[in-house]
């Protein structure tokens, strides 16, 4: 196509340089709408249990708590000293 002023020519780039990116901002879009469908899918998972990891939960859970306690009990002392009778 040729172009009889220079601003058809400038016209006719800028409009190409437009639908250059709507159509990329319109795969963008698409994209963030496919990608979280396509990992939410649910799929086959094979998995094992021994009877050690109930324990090592119940081992972890318990430390949480006990460190949990020490903690909890060393910042209340900073915030509240007893008093030395």
């Amino acid at each position: 196509m040729k172009c009889l002023r220079s601003t058809d020519c400038e016209v006719s780039e800028n409009m190409r340089e437009a639908k250059t990116t709507s159509s990329l901002l319109h795969i963008a879009n698409l994209t963030l709408l496919v990608l979280p469908l396509l990992l939410a899918t649910p799929s086959k998972a094979f998995g094992y249990a021994d009877p050690g990891t109930g324990a090592f939960v119940y081992q972890a859970v318990y430390a949480v708590f006990l460190g949990g306690t020490f903690y909890l009990r060393k910042f209340l002392n900073r915030v509240w000293p007893r008093r030395n009778k």
